[in-house]
């Protein structure tokens, strides 16, 4: 750096000199030319003051936040307590859908809950045990039986006493299978005397029933009226007839045969009795059952002596396996069911969301800016209410594209609103979009003001839409040094220089240059307050 200025300082005094030795050279050469009037050297003095710098937009009052907020589900709209522009706190309660059906959805959801909880959960039952456990346990222990009865049947031995049962229980067997043989003998002698008996009987009942026919035939009813006594064959007319009369033996033929036919069917039913019951004695008595008995005291004594077939053993070790696989199923349908209880509390969880959901709450503080139904009416999935913060004012605000270098995160912005021409806003740049805007055909550049609360002349909401000017600070330098643009000289890109009047004598000084518009420029070092610089032939002020 020094070394350019040192050579820069040294162009500027070769110049100089060539200038002198110019003019020099003129003045003693060119005497016969005509003299013209010299221009004179302009000068202006280091003043203290403010420089700003700054570019002029125009911007519109926007919330700081805005939120569209509707109901996840339609449904009929019962209840509305709020109403545009009122302020309402996070949590508020904005509007609700009729949730007579999610109140019912839940409740079965929890039923359902309920039930998959005690199908798997042992500590929500007041007995302490779920049905899975029960049925894990139960086929833990028909594993267990089915187990005990192979390995009996596997590691089997003669039993004597179970040997000697068996051998007892046979002779039993057969001893009431001879008895049994002997009783139906007998028993088939007696059936013979009983079905002769009843044999006689129903021969003895036919032979009244005939009597009975002859004593009531219809055409011995003129006996019944004729009382002429019955006269003997071969007494003869002189022998008077003291026999019986003929209306009286009609009458006792007829009560004998009544008398009969009723004693013979008397007969003929007891007979049947005592062959039925002779019959019936019979089988009771049948050998039949004895001979099972002895089959099966033969089998028992064969199975304890010779122990266990191997289609027994085959038999039990399918029930061992149908054990094992009846044990993974209920452990399997307890896993299942463990994933059921999941998907029930689930179920109740987006039960209560969507019973949550019929009440539309206020996400965070807010003003009401829209409410797009009424109460009765069916709201949708659409926009139901607009909520605002108005508390943080924020200007939107639009620049020319040609004063980029002047707007920025942080810059400070004075706003003056058409409807408060008397108040100024401040504020600061929060945000710079990153890509250019087109208004009106114009490019500009598009950023967002946070206004100063403390700037307001009084407490007030500033309405959305409230059009403003604005200026954006791109500078601001507060009693500087300032000197007219036209008194700086660049030496380099970024350094400057000034000729500072000394002794009547212009002198060549480096200065630091700070803020700078079209007429002045901030001097932060080289120069002080009341010093006389060259601006060259132009006047300035």
């Amino acid at each position: 750096m020094l070394k350019r200025r040192r050579f820069w300082i040294t162009l500027i005094v070769i110049l100089l000199l060539a200038g002198a030795g110019g003019y020099y050279y003129w003045t003693t050469t060119a005497v016969s030319a005509p003299v013209t009037e010299q221009a004179a050297i302009q000068t202006a003095v280091v003043r203290q003051g403010d420089l700003t710098i700054s570019a002029t937009g125009a911007g519109t009052i926007v919330p700081a936040a805005q939120i569209d907020l509707g109901f996840a589900t339609s449904g009929t709209l019962v209840e509305l307590p709020v109403t545009v522009g009122q302020k309402v706190q996070a949590g508020d309660l904005l509007a609700r859908i009729d949730d007579t059906n999610l109140q019912e959805a839940l409740t079965n959801a929890q039923l359902q809950l309920a039930q998959a909880t005690m199908q798997t959960d042992a500590s929500a039952t007041q007995v302490g045990v779920s049905y899975d456990d029960i049925s894990v346990e139960q086929a833990t222990l028909n594993l267990e039986l089915a187990q005990t009865a192979l390995d009996d049947l596997v590691n089997w031995e003669p039993d004597p006493d179970a040997v000697a049962l068996a051998e007892a229980n046979l002779a039993s067997a057969k001893a009431s299978l001879q008895a049994a043989s002997g009783q139906e003998a007998a028993t088939g002698y007696s059936n013979q005397v009983s079905q002769i008996s009843l044999e006689q009987a129903q021969r003895a009942l036919d032979n009244a029933q005939a009597a009975y026919d002859t004593a009531f035939d219809p055409g011995r009813e003129w006996e019944t009226f004729y009382n002429e006594r019955i006269c003997l064959q071969g007494q003869g007319g002189a022998v008077p007839c003291t026999g019986q009369k003929f209306s009286e033996r009609i009458a006792s033929e007829r009560a004998s045969a009544e008398s009969g036919l009723q004693r013979a069917q008397e007969s003929l039913q007891i007979a049947q009795a005592n062959y039925n019951a002779a019959i019936a004695t019979g089988n009771r008595s049948s050998s039949t059952n004895a001979r099972t008995s002895v089959l099966s005291a033969e089998q028992a004594l064969a199975a304890a002596q010779t122990g266990p077939t191997d289609e027994a053993i085959e038999a039990a070790q399918v029930s061992v396996r149908q054990a094992e696989l009846s044990l993974k199923q209920a452990q399997l349908n307890k896993e299942a069911n463990g994933l059921s209880l999941q998907q029930a509390q689930l179920n109740v969880a987006a039960a209560e969301a969507a019973l949550s959901e019929a009440s539309l709450l206020a996400p965070v503080d807010g003003t009401v800016l829209a409410i797009n139904a009424d109460v009765g009416e069916n709201a949708g999935t659409a926009v139901l209410i607009t909520l605002a913060d108005l508390e943080r004012p924020l200007v939107e605000i639009y620049i020319d594209e040609s004063d980029l270098d002047k707007v920025g995160l942080g810059f400070e912005v004075d706003a003056t609103f058409d409807a408060l021409p008397d108040d100024t806003f401040t504020g600061t740049i929060t945000q710079v979009d990153p890509q250019l805007s087109v208004v009106n055909g114009v490019t500009a550049i598009r950023a967002l003001v946070h206004l100063n609360a403390d700037s307001f002349s009084k407490p007030q909401t500033l309405p959305i839409g409230l059009n403003a000017t604005v200026e954006v600070i791109g500078g601001r330098a507060t009693n500087a040094l300032l000197v007219p643009v036209e008194a700086l000289r660049e030496i380099s890109p970024g350094e400057y220089a000034l000729f500072v009047m000394e002794n009547d004598e212009p002198k060549l000084t480096f200065v630091e240059v700070g803020l700078m518009d079209f007429t002045f420029a901030e001097i932060k070092s080289g120069v002080q307050a009341g010093d006389i610089v060259t601006t060259g032939v132009i006047e300035t002020q």
